[in-house]
């Protein structure tokens, strides 16, 4: 999938959107900024259907029901992975947050992920890994 002309801004237009929604499921969720964080700059979603879950029963469920039983899965089923110190702004990658596996997306900033209440930055070399979106 080749990177859309403006991307930057269309990525900047995501980070944004997602610092001001407040933390839910389905909606501003760490694989919900990965995935609209892909389509910003991609133009495209990975899972076209994998939205209207409210819960983390309800992500997990999604997540089996296309085969997959992580994020990580997820994520490298449509992307490859690279060393997370190789990410590039608009890169997605994933990260142990106390045991649970959660999505984020690389900016200029950090690695931007979900937290409880709020967006979080983290250093880049907090992922696990990282998958280079293009």
């Amino acid at each position: 999938m080749p990177r859309h002309l403006d991307w930057l801004k269309r990525l900047h237009d995501v980070i944004a959107r997602h610092q001001a929604l407040p933390a839910s499921f389905g909606i501003s969720d760490c694989f919900v900024i990965a995935d609209d964080s892909v389509e910003a700059v991609t133009g495209r979603r990975m899972f076209p259907d994998a939205r209207g879950y409210t819960t983390p029963a309800g992500a997990a469920k999604q997540l089996r029901r296309h085969g997959f039983a992580s994020l990580r899965e997820a994520f490298a089923s449509k992307f490859q992975e690279v060393p997370v110190l190789m990410a590039q702004r608009g890169d997605i990658g994933v990260y142990d947050n106390d045991g649970e596996i959660s999505g984020g997306v690389f900016t200029a900033v950090g690695f931007m992920t979900r937290g409880a209440e709020e967006i979080v930055f983290l250093p880049p070399s907090a992922a696990l890994a990282a998958f280079r979106v293009e």
